[in-house]
């Protein structure tokens, strides 16, 4: 259980950092602090409220053959945005200046939550 949530929690931060350093136009204010605060929120947020997210939009992730969870990946990354500027805890911020950069990160969060589940097997 620990060792999943370590595992969660490094893939958030890398796939956070991974976001960062190839969309030009999201940016980051704080360090290292932020992607490691982000990556706390995004792994609560994954945990919480994705699920019942997935379990409202089910018939949505059916008829459009697993590619509205880009969309859920998406709304997950901008509350993560809000959360942390709305808390502005250590002048962490994240800055997104383009509405289909959640997208865009999106994408990249989906491959590495899907690359979690074939590390949490190879630890096993």
């Amino acid at each position: 259980m620990i060792k999943k949530i370590i595992v969660n929690l490094a893939i958030n931060i890398v796939a956070l950092y991974a976001v960062v350093y190839f969309i030009d136009s999201i940016d980051y204010t704080g360090g290292w602090g932020v992607f490691v605060f982000a990556g706390i929120v995004i792994s609560l947020l994954n945990s919480i409220v994705k699920p019942v997210l997935k379990l409202i939009t089910m018939p949505a992730i059916f008829f459009s053959a697993g590619l509205f969870l880009i969309l859920i990946n998406g709304f997950i990354f901008y509350l993560t945005d809000y959360i942390i500027n709305v808390l502005n805890f250590y002048n962490f911020q994240l800055i997104v200046t383009d509405r289909l950069d959640y997208l865009y990160a999106a994408i990249v969060f989906g491959f590495c939550n899907y690359a979690e589940k074939f590390v949490l097997k190879a630890l096993k």
